[in-house]
């Protein structure tokens, strides 16, 4: 199987109006699919709707909470993949960090995509499949980063612990490295980009259609079930 597997398919997407998100959708619309998007920001929502045409829709949600998730997923009623790159990452010291700190990114990484897989399975018929996202923090750790670590550590070892659970539907997981992304903008100016880049195996930063090729692959990919791709251009190794 290969991308164009995808075709006529419908592929939910978590965090899909920005980032590694956003280009997966592209991507998929590109291969026939048509996606659902979910994301907090009402209105970058709407423009990306928009912009992505008559084979994309969505709704609000806030991947942490409960009732959001299941209020999201109420609004679909037949789904053959999930797609999660929705997390929001608190970076504390453990022991300085609050505990609701702390715990929001266990309750936005884990819970989040526990939520969800609870919600959408249901949904997606035996060829369905997800794809969440870890991160490469679970790999190399820094200060004030170890739960947030802990998250994405956990998300691999939940797909790898659901294999027969989910059977004959498939799990898998993105270890994503530094990406040029929305998100990595916002914390670091162009100068610190450029810098990161070329401390990098490949001399550059991954980019969102980086993830959205190995998404599109997981999600085609009929025997991929319970891996972990590391996304990182061997900075992880290096």
């Amino acid at each position: 199987m290969h991308a164009s597997a995808l075709n006529g398919q419908m592929i939910v997407i978590l965090g899909g109006s920005s980032g590694l998100g956003l280009a997966t959708a592209r991507l998929a619309i590109q291969e026939g699919a048509r996606v659902y998007i979910g994301a907090r920001n009402a209105e970058q929502l709407a423009q990306v709707l928009v912009d992505l045409g008559p084979n994309a829709a969505g709704a609000t949600l806030e991947i942490g909470e409960e009732a959001s998730v299941n209020a999201f997923f109420k609004g679909i009623d037949h789904m053959d993949h999930l797609v999660i790159t929705a997390a929001n990452n608190a970076p504390a010291r453990l022991l300085e960090g609050s505990l609701e700190q702390l715990r929001i990114s266990m309750d936005s990484r884990f819970w989040g995509a526990v939520m969800a897989i609870r919600a959408a399975v249901p949904l997606m018929p035996e060829h369905g499949s997800i794809v969440m996202t870890s991160g490469m923090v679970s790999l190399r750790p820094r200060p004030a980063m170890s739960v947030v670590a802990a998250a994405a550590s956990a998300v691999e070892s939940l797909a790898r612990s659901l294999v027969s659970e989910l059977a004959p539907r498939r799990i898998n997981v993105i270890n994503p490295g530094p990406m040029h992304t929305p998100l990595l903008s916002s914390v670091l100016d162009d100068a610190a980009l450029q810098k990161l880049a070329t401390q990098l195996p490949l001399g550059k930063l991954g980019t969102g259609e980086d993830y959205a090729q190995a998404a599109l692959f997981a999600l085609s990919n009929a025997y991929l079930n319970g891996s972990t791709i590391h996304l990182n251009g061997g900075a992880a190794w290096a």
